[in-house]
């Protein structure tokens, strides 16, 4: 896996073994995603489920100023803090489950908060609940899904909206925002 594009475009990044570790993000997802939003040299970024890092450092190597990222797996966690030391960037690394991330970061203003669980994951109503509780979105930050292309989800989460849904094969990403 290489980071597609911006100061660290081609930096090959490692990730972790076997598919029931990790799923990173293919390549043509990516690039999709990130030619659909705006990143600035103030961006604010979250990967809340950050796996080997490989979506928050594409946001970095685009320009995004604050990028955090969070995996529950202690062993992403070190292939995400690798793969920092790769392109020499210091950025908080959470090694927390999603909820705790969410809390901790309460307040954090974040322009894009980037969701990749795992297949089987269920709690899609609670990342909107707790992203509303601990105010960790702008009002007009996205939050970004990447399901599997059978994962159904409401297009309406509390008060964001899906404006947005793209498939890539076995995946889609489902993009929502605050209601107007």
């Amino acid at each position: 896996m290489r980071i597609i594009a911006g100061k660290y475009k081609n930096t090959p990044l490692q990730t972790l073994e076997g598919k029931d570790v990790t799923r990173p993000t293919r390549a043509i997802v990516r690039e999709a995603m990130f030619s659909s939003i705006t990143i600035y040299s103030d961006t604010a970024f979250l990967d809340l489920f950050a796996g080997s890092g490989a979506i928050g450092i594409e946001a970095l190597s685009r320009g995004a100023e604050k990028v955090v990222f969070n995996d529950l797996n202690p062993e992403a966690v070190k292939i995400i803090r690798a793969n920092l030391n790769k392109v020499k960037e210091n950025r908080t690394v959470y090694n927390l489950d999603y909820r705790s991330c969410l809390k901790k970061e309460e307040n954090g203003g974040y322009d894009y908060i980037f969701c990749d669980p795992p297949y089987n994951f269920i709690g899609y109503e609670d990342i909107f609940f707790d992203i509303k509780r601990y105010n960790n979105l702008n009002q007009e930050g996205i939050i970004i899904l990447e399901v599997n292309k059978n994962t159904i989800l409401q297009d309406t989460y509390l008060d964001y909206q899906k404006y947005k849904e793209k498939h890539y094969g076995v995946n889609k990403l489902l993009y929502y925002r605050r209601n107007s």
